[in-house]
């Protein structure tokens, strides 16, 4: 007979040893357990939630209740245990002895008529499936043993196996009372860690300001979407504390900045983005959109009033941090806005994930953006739209010509728009809430904005574009506005020149003419690349490998004598 005792897991005994968690909070939630778990039927109560939230503290909470003397009369000769079954694995070679060992630790439960509830973190303990074979015969015998009501038992799960185990098996679940466990409020996160904050402070010999465990919480939930308090908010205190071993400051104790520092690791944000208190920052936001965006004054207030509303608070957490349409026509700042937010939002312009919509006007385009069905090809890759945002939540997502699109994809982008999340092929769900979404069209740009909205909705339905914070409407630019832009674009390239050794001069004559090209093309600011490469980097060029040009010299861009093509050429020496 094998000694079973080594494999069992008695919390009863932890909970008078205090080896449990203490629990913060959650009265409610245990005194449901406690009244399900003294039910005369169905008096099995199942934890569910996502990862993260406090399942497992929970229990360990109930259990501490069970072995207190507050504890109805009831509890006092009951003891909830577990199965170890990492030492199962270690002690066994084969499926078999898995198997006996697991049935034999089930049959001691059924055989102490009552006394003993299990606690199964694993559904997959009381659920056959087809991820745990070794397991079937057992979790037949458990099975069995709760539906005729002589084994009883606590189960935690997540969404996921819920839905793909336990829901499936409609007389097991009536046998079980759910509690939905919901993610706690930022005030009691705080309460939660605050509780947890010695035990690191004990383990990394550092003192934690109850600031510091504000600040942190306050960081997780702002900027970790895709998990849950209050793990993620313990998890970055515990990163930031080791961040104090690495200094060599005598100082030891813990700072917001630590904090800062560490969720900056974790997210790809700049430390100067990873602010609390970023009113500052944001109260310029025009400055820095309009040092990119020329003549776009409206568009540029528009977008900087959404993103101070969404820091504020004063908007929807579980949307995007903003979205908007852009309306105008082609060449005249729609992308390059869209740049400048990535770059103003999250420090760099390659923060943004770029879309053309005239790529997605067939109907199977969705499996493109999301994922195509189990079982396809290509199944495992996930979707452009959802795998971008799920490796990297921080960024601008644009959608380029957006009435080209299916229409069941602005179906999908309302879940987006208004729930800021996704679910992919695979069923995970991808977080939006750290993105800004901008989507672009030239419908109707040549219409004024009183008759722009009739026009709108023979693309798009009332209640897409109801969802949008704000439709933004791009204006033609100006002879002056395109010389300004001009300018900007001439000194990215003078620069590029000078930093390989060339002295790159442009006259007022060539800059006219430039602008002249650009305000009369049909592909605006657009043709602008094209008239640089081919009129400055292209001869250039020519003239370095000719030898015409040595490092060092100045080199001069004019008009020649009819003012109708451009000249390059190297000056000469005083």
């Amino acid at each position: 007979m094998t000694d079973i005792s080594k494999y069992v897991i008695n919390y009863t005994k932890k909970a008078q040893a205090g080896q449990l968690t203490q629990l913060v909070g959650r009265d409610d939630e245990v005194n449901r357990l406690v009244h399900i778990l003294l039910r005369k039927n169905n008096n099995n109560p199942l934890v569910m939630g996502p990862s993260g939230i406090g399942k497992t503290a929970l229990i360990e909470g109930l259990i501490n209740f069970i072995a207190s003397d507050a504890a109805p009369t009831v509890f006092k000769k009951i003891e909830v245990v577990g199965v170890d079954v990492a030492a199962i694995m270690l002690d066994t070679k084969t499926d078999e002895e898995y198997s006996f060992i697991l049935k034999q630790i089930f049959e001691d439960i059924y055989a102490s008529g009552g006394k003993k509830i299990l606690y199964a973190k694993d559904v997959s303990l009381i659920v056959r499936t087809d991820i745990n074979p070794e397991n079937i015969e057992p979790a037949k015998f458990l099975k069995l043993k709760i539906l005729e009501g002589s084994v009883r038992c606590i189960l935690e799960s997540d969404p996921l196996s819920y839905r793909a185990y336990v829901e499936k098996d409609i007389a097991l679940l009536g046998k079980f009372q759910t509690l939905f466990l919901e993610e706690p409020t930022v005030d009691e996160a705080i309460e939660i860690v605050s509780n947890q904050k010695a035990q690191f402070e004990e383990h990394y010999g550092v003192t934690i300001p109850d600031d510091v465990v504000k600040a942190s919480v306050n960081l997780a939930h702002r900027y970790i979407k895709q998990r849950y308090l209050p793990e993620k908010a313990i998890d970055l205190l515990d990163d930031a504390s080791s961040l104090i071993l690495m200094d060599k400051s005598e100082n030891k104790t813990l700072t917001v900045e630590h904090a800062m520092r560490t969720i900056s690791a974790w997210t790809g944000i700049p430390l100067e983005k990873v602010d609390l208190e970023d009113q500052k920052r944001l109260a310029l936001a025009e400055e820095f959109l309009h040092a990119r965006v020329i003549g776009q004054n409206e568009a540029v207030k528009v977008v900087s009033d959404s993103l101070r509303r969404s820091r504020s608070g004063l908007q929807d957490p579980n949307r995007p941090i903003g979205s908007f349409l852009f309306i105008g026509a082609t060449g005249i700042g729609k992308t390059e806005l869209a740049k400048s937010l990535a770059e103003f939002m999250f420090n760099e312009e390659t923060a943004m994930l770029r879309l053309d919509m005239s790529e997605y006007m067939e109907k199977n385009s969705v499996t493109r953006l999301i994922g195509p069905p189990p079982g396809t090809p290509g199944f495992e890759l996930g979707g452009i739209l959802t795998e971008g945002v799920r490796l990297k939540p921080f960024q601008v997502v644009l959608f380029d010509e957006i009435e080209k699109a299916h229409p069941d994809i602005l179906t999908l982008l309302l879940q987006v728009l208004d729930e800021g999340r996704l679910t992919d092929s695979k069923g995970t769900h991808v977080d939006f809430r750290n993105t800004i979404i901008i989507m672009t069209s030239n419908v109707a740009s040549d219409l004024p904005t009183y008759q722009r909205m009739d026009v709108l909705t023979n693309y798009f339905r009332p209640e897409f574009l109801n969802r949008i914070d704000d439709i933004v409407t791009f204006h033609q630019l100006t002879e002056e506005d395109l010389a300004k832009v001009i300018n900007i674009h001439l000194n990215k390239l003078l620069k590029r020149a000078k930093n390989v050794g060339y002295n790159v001069t442009v006259d007022d004559k060539a800059k006219a003419w430039f602008v002249d090209e650009v305000y009369t093309s049909k592909f605006g600011v657009r043709a602008l690349k094209r008239l640089l490469q081919h009129q400055i980097e292209n001869k250039l060029a020519f003239l370095i490998m000719q030898g015409k040009v040595k490092p060092g010299q100045d080199v001069l861009v004019t008009m020649d004598a009819t003012g109708k093509k451009v000249q390059m050429f190297a000056k000469k020496g005083d």
